[in-house]
């Protein structure tokens, strides 16, 4: 295949774009700027005091499963691998020899009661009713069935009664603090620990970092771009001792969204690629492509978990058409969602795994701690 012309792309974030750059502190800001982070971080104060309380609160009145629940989450808004990361885990928990069930909130799915998303075969609904993630665990996580939920109990017990869970991988549950959990797991991005360190809505961050003291271990991601010095670090400063797991991110698979047919990376390296990204972080997705050897023309960037639209496609095409690429490569979570567009070119979904390249037997002996409890049950 060969490579024309380059261009930067558009993004269609807006004002979610900006918030990023301040939040991750990738751009000096300035006045006007100024006065809106001023008064963003007088909102996080208030934001905090209440998340606080309403936390606090509804830990007193936390329910405890029948099962080990072993929760994934962050502390810091999107971007942190967690996916991956949930995905990872349950093709392990299920190579040990458990029935591992994922309970999901579902964000952004049509419903609130608890709805079975897969079995451990294949996804039973479309992703607008479970939602974009638990539709790609239900994809990529074989073996292990996906519950979503509004009431993360609710979801619990329906994979405990009708599939017969006996460890839960609660999803995105750090803060979910109403249901009790075996081990917290935190995934935290090794570029950028806590952002800026401002709570929301001034930074990224959901809650204060002290609140990383109830994990039981920190697996640090994308380790290979910057290290896990500072992870450590600012880890260590807060909970001394708090085991860390270093990983990075892999090329998983090249998939062709039409088809769902493998693409052999030889075939497309070095192609000129015009890239849609709507997820937390698109600029880690031009990384990641240039690093595997694409060219990228552009990047279209939407918000995260954008539903996308007809008029939206059409516009895609037109850009496409004026780009003169060779390929459309998308994340596998907004493949998810791009499935009717036929461009005029193979769109093609970038897989990406998580790989542990430090702290093995940490994480071994986490997890083998927290499932050893539904062994005793047993007993």
């Amino acid at each position: 295949m060969t490579s024309r012309r380059t261009g930067s792309g558009r993004d269609r974030r807006g004002a979610s774009s900006w918030w990023r750059d301040v939040a991750y502190r990738r751009a000096e800001v300035h006045p006007p700027g100024l006065f809106l982070v001023w008064l963003l971080v007088l909102c996080s104060i208030v934001y905090g005091i209440v998340a606080f309380a309403v936390m606090r609160l509804r830990a007193r009145r936390a329910v405890r499963a029948d099962v080990p629940v072993i929760s994934v989450g962050n502390l810091v808004i999107g971007g942190t691998g967690k996916t991956p990361l949930v995905v990872y885990l349950a093709r392990r928990l299920v190579s040990d020899g458990h029935r591992v069930v994922v309970v999901s909130r579902g964000y952004g799915r049509v419903g609130r009661r608890p709805l079975i998303v897969s079995r451990g075969e294949r996804a039973l609904v479309g992703w607008r009713d479970s939602g974009d993630e638990p539709a790609l665990i239900a994809m990529l996580a074989r073996g292990a069935g996906v519950v979503v939920a509004a009431r993360r109990a609710d979801g619990v017990r329906t994979a405990v009664a009708k599939l017969g869970a006996d460890v839960i991988l609660l999803d995105d549950g750090m803060q979910h603090v109403q249901l009790g959990r075996d081990l917290d797991i935190v995934a935290v991005d090794a570029r950028t620990p806590f952002g800026n360190g401002h709570l929301l809505p001034a930074g990224p961050l959901r809650e204060h970092p002290l609140g990383i003291a109830r994990a039981g271990l920190v697996v640090a991601t994308r380790c290979d771009r910057a290290g896990a010095s500072d992870v450590r670090r600012t880890i260590g400063a807060l909970v001394p001792g708090l085991p860390v797991v270093e990983t990075r991110m892999r090329l998983a698979e090249l998939w062709d969204v039409s088809t769902g047919n493998a693409v052999r990376t030889s075939d497309v390296r070095g192609a000129a690629a015009f890239a849609v990204a709507g997820i937390a972080d698109p600029d880690d997705f031009r990384e990641t492509l240039v690093a595997l050897g694409f060219e990228v023309l552009a990047l279209h960037a939407f918000a995260d978990h954008h539903e996308f639209t007809d008029e939206e496609i059409a516009a895609l095409d037109t850009e496409l058409d004026g780009l003169g690429a060779d390929i459309v490569l998308a994340t596998e979570k907004d493949a998810v969602r791009l499935r009717g567009w036929r461009p005029r070119v193979p769109l093609v979904a970038v897989g990406i795994d998580i790989e542990v390249t430090r702290g093995e037997s940490l994480l071994r002996d986490a997890l083998a701690s927290a499932t050893a409890r539904g062994e005793r049950h047993e007993a």
